[in-house]
């Protein structure tokens, strides 16, 4: 008996609905040129991503009617696969960005298996693995007459283990993000790109990086400077988004208000930062108030305090809450833990100090921390690490940009170590140096002491934290950043995680934990 042949549904038929990509006119520029390497600095929900993988769908669509001829042999059919793609980010969680797009704008007539029933993507995407396998197809279910490579092999790879970028040749390399891509990284993948029998292009995408000596800054100025067919320098902003409404514009230039402004310009302008000089700008104008040795009658003061470390001076520094002014300070080297103690309470009590905020870092700063709080001084611990100190210090510039706050022009240790810090990125992390200054106690002090000030007068009805490059949330999708409460709300979480930090370690009697929620209000 004959077999009955089942007939599946044609290709045309079936359900290909994927987002329409209408390429912004920066996009579409870059579209047209056809330089092997393309390198692109862009602002946050600039469509960089996007644009990416459409490149990676024109370079597929070469490479499936490009032959590899070797002494006049068709030796094509030696690829394997046929054509393949990477895509290389910093870590997992930005691979998930770039795998979620790709699932929306990769046509689903080249899904490998798809054949559009019960919504099922034909185990072409393999989550675990993150790669997914596609078939040079037309939109009709077969391949064109003059396809010769027909199968494509694309992967995501993390760049947090550049052991495992080793692989045969690429016809494309994406790199997302390339800012926080390690130079070890790119020395690994760079090479592959230039394999026999492929494609050898490069997509480099991501915000300028800090430092100018970063392999990403090198490429892109190299490529700016040199335009070939080779290479190709392309900048885009946030605002050259063409979807962006009135409105969205509208918010993103007001997150200039509450970041620095040298940060603002790299996430949203794509310009890269020159803080070479140092981190902090605007220094001396922020020297203009004035010293005094007593407090003022009806005014309410707060204090950062950072602990001297053997050759380090344990410096405090007071300043007006509302205002925002540093007004005193005491410097202490080379003083034993009883004499610098009694030294810390006289002081702090002798102002009336509302709330001390401190380094807590390290054995001596904990053993400190627990006998000013047995103390009763409404102390509140700050551990240092690299993402806790940016924070910190980005608090800081951004109130030197604004004008919202101030020291005596008389500190020129202050003024001395501002002006030495510098900022270094390595991957992910920033961390920072002082190579022209033997300290920066000052500057903790100082910066610890602005966090336990109350927000600026002016921006009190619409501010917002500070948020540091790690941790800032992403742009929406419809332009607009996501944004922690008002000043009540902020001012309520930090009563409640003192009072929570200080009953962990001494217990309140009822009478104290009321004289302690008064200092706190």
């Amino acid at each position: 008996m004959a077999t009955k042949r089942v007939k599946f549904p044609r290709r045309q038929a079936l359900n290909r609905a994927v987002p329409k990509y209408t390429p912004s006119p920066w996009q579409e520029a870059l579209h047209r040129n056809q330089a092997k390497r393309k390198w692109v600095w862009a602002g946050r929900r600039a469509g960089k991503g996007r644009a990416a993988i459409q490149e990676a769908i024109s370079t597929i669509l070469e490479a499936s009617k490009t032959k590899f001829i070797v002494n006049g042999e068709d030796v094509t059919n030696t690829l394997v696969p046929d054509i393949h793609i990477w895509t290389v980010a910093p870590t997992k969680a930005q691979m998930r960005q770039v795998w979620n797009e790709m699932k929306a704008y990769i046509p689903k007539y080249m899904w490998k298996g798809y054949d559009g029933r019960a919504g099922g993507r034909g185990g072409a995407w393999h989550e675990d693995e993150f790669y997914v396998e596609l078939e040079v197809r037309t939109p009709n279910g077969g391949f064109a007459a003059d396809t010769v490579r027909k199968s494509v092999l694309w992967e995501l790879r993390s760049a947090d283990n550049p052991e495992s970028l080793q692989t045969v040749g690429l016809d494309f390399l994406h790199i997302a993000e390339a800012q926080d891509v390690k130079k070890v990284a790119w020395d690994k993948v760079e090479w592959v790109t230039e394999s026999p029998g492929r494609m050898g292009r490069v997509f480099a995408e991501g915000i300028p990086p800090i430092a100018r000596s970063h392999w990403f800054s090198r490429q892109f100025m190299y490529a700016e400077n040199n335009p070939s067919l080779q290479n190709l320098a392309v900048r885009a902003t946030s605002f050259d988004n063409m979807y962006l409404t009135d409105s969205q514009k509208e918010n993103i230039r007001k997150q200039k208000e509450t970041t620095a402004e040298w940060i603002w310009e790299r996430m949203v302008m794509a310009k890269q930062p020159d803080v070479g000089g140092g981190f902090f700008k605007k220094i001396e104008d922020a020297a203009v108030g004035t010293e005094l040795y007593k407090p003022i009658e009806g005014h309410a003061y707060v204090a950062g305090l950072d602990l001297g470390k053997q050759v380090d001076p344990t410096v405090l520094i007071i300043k007006n809450r509302m205002t925002r002014e540093s007004v005193h300070f005491v410097e202490m080297l080379k003083t034993d833990w009883v004499l610098q103690k009694e030294t810390l309470i006289s002081e702090l009590e002798r102002w009336g100090v509302e709330s001390v905020m401190m380094d807590s870092t390290g054995m001596g700063g904990d053993v400190l921390f627990d006998e000013l709080l047995n103390q009763g001084v409404p102390v509140v611990g700050k551990k240092f690490t690299p993402q806790t100190k940016y924070q910190l210090f980005l608090n800081y510039a951004v109130a030197l940009q604004n004008g919202t706050t101030t020291f005596p022009p008389e500190w020129t240790k202050l003024q001395n170590e501002l002006d030495a810090i510098e900022i270094k990125q390595q991957g992910l992390t920033y961390s920072f140096t002082h190579p022209n200054s033997p300290h920066d106690d000052w500057v903790d002090a100082e910066v610890l002491a602005l966090m336990a000030c109350d927000p600026p007068e002016a921006m009190e009805e619409d501010y917002e934290p500070v948020l540091s490059i790690k941790t800032v949330a992403p742009l929406t999708n419809d332009g607009v950043s996501y944004t922690e409460g008002r000043i009540a709300r902020m001012r309520r979480q930090r009563r409640a995680k003192q009072l929570k930090e200080l009953r962990k370690v001494v217990d309140i009697s009822t009478k104290q934990e009321s004289i302690l929620m008064d200092a706190l209000d």
